[in-house]
């Protein structure tokens, strides 16, 4: 799913769905939750993947480690200039306090 979606809207998917069985519909409406959640452009992008398919999601703690994992990963990436933490908080749906507490943990900081 990161491979269409890419980390941070599987995460958001993840942490919105997370532990439930998602049917992915093979043409998708504007009023579906899919689209709601994800935006038009990707959840049609979901479907041409998954179409007619029940996605079992794993926990949302499982996303919300990936999330911390990924973000970790970008804000010490080096390629953000400018502010990282602010602009990782729009990326991944967070304030920047939440993306600075992220980054300080450590323990099970590598679990991925």
């Amino acid at each position: 799913m990161t491979n269409v979606l890419g980390a941070a809207l599987t995460c958001k998917l993840g942490q919105s769905m997370g532990g439930a069985r998602v049917y992915v519909p093979k043409k998708i409406q504007a009023d579906d939750p899919l689209a709601l959640l994800l935006g038009g452009q990707d959840a049609e992008r979901l479907c041409a993947h998954y179409a007619g398919t029940v996605l079992d999601l794993p926990g949302k703690y499982f996303f919300r480690a990936v999330r911390n994992h990924h973000l970790r990963q970008d804000y010490h990436s080096g390629t953000l200039t400018g502010s990282r933490a602010d602009q990782l908080a729009l990326k991944y749906g967070l304030s920047r306090r939440q993306v600075l507490n992220v980054v300080r943990q450590t323990q099970g900081a590598n679990a991925f």
